[in-house]
């Protein structure tokens, strides 16, 4: 089992190594986003306007980075068909698109507090805040990922399905981040948190129990 993820996760670390463009564009996104928002922000951004800027940022972040997880794998399905049980593809899936965001956020974050400031004096909730809430978005997309990747007009399934998915994520998420920009501490956020960490939890059993009906069909 190892075995198979560590080479399902080498697989589409090479694809995405072959075809840098993706990987590209977004971090084009990313630092003409950001220089952007610091031309039209610079001298009287709030924290709020920070948090709202940062969060929106994620956002498209994990829209352009996950969303391709599936569409990639059109001419190999039939072939994983009879190799790889569903469920190890799926668990592949979400750690390298997990880590892939993760990465893409560290990028953004440095080049947001770059040039937009770092005004969190609580970083220590903040990051645990952000890593829950990127691992939520990430196993969000790459389930509804999964599930659209099976229609015919995969971006509009996509915007379709997704929304409703990522709406407690980043409502939770958002409202966590706002709360430490603010001054608050890890103890006012605790219970957020905790459900926040409940429904990924939820999530990534549904990526299981509906993945292998979807990679079946």
């Amino acid at each position: 089992m190892l075995k198979q993820l560590q080479w399902l996760i080498l697989k589409d670390l090479r694809i995405d190594w072959r075809t840098k463009y993706p990987a590209a564009g977004i971090l084009l996104y990313i630092t003409s986003l950001i220089i952007t928002s610091y031309l039209a922000f610079t001298g009287f951004i709030e924290r709020e306007t920070w948090n709202a800027l940062f969060w929106l940022i994620l956002l498209f972040i994990s829209i352009n980075a996950v969303a391709k997880s599936f569409a990639q794998e059109d001419d190999r399905s039939a072939y994983y068909f009879y190799l790889i049980k569903p469920s190890r593809i799926i668990v592949a899936k979400l750690i390298y698109y997990g880590v892939y965001q993760l990465l893409l956020i560290s990028v953004a974050l440095s080049v947001f507090s770059l040039f937009l400031g770092f005004p969190v004096a609580t970083s220590g909730p903040f990051f645990l805040n952000l890593i829950i809430g990127s691992i939520g978005l990430s196993s969000a997309f790459t389930m509804v990922s999964s599930i659209s990747s099976k229609t015919n007009n995969n971006a509009v399934m996509m915007a379709i399905l997704g929304f409703p998915v990522i709406i407690p994520i980043l409502i939770l998420s958002i409202n966590n981040s706002q709360i430490l920009v603010l001054g608050g501490s890890l103890a006012d956020i605790s219970t957020n948190l905790i459900t926040l960490l409940s429904v990924n939890v939820i999530i990534i059993a549904l990526s299981f129990i509906l993945f292998p009906f979807t990679w079946k069909s």
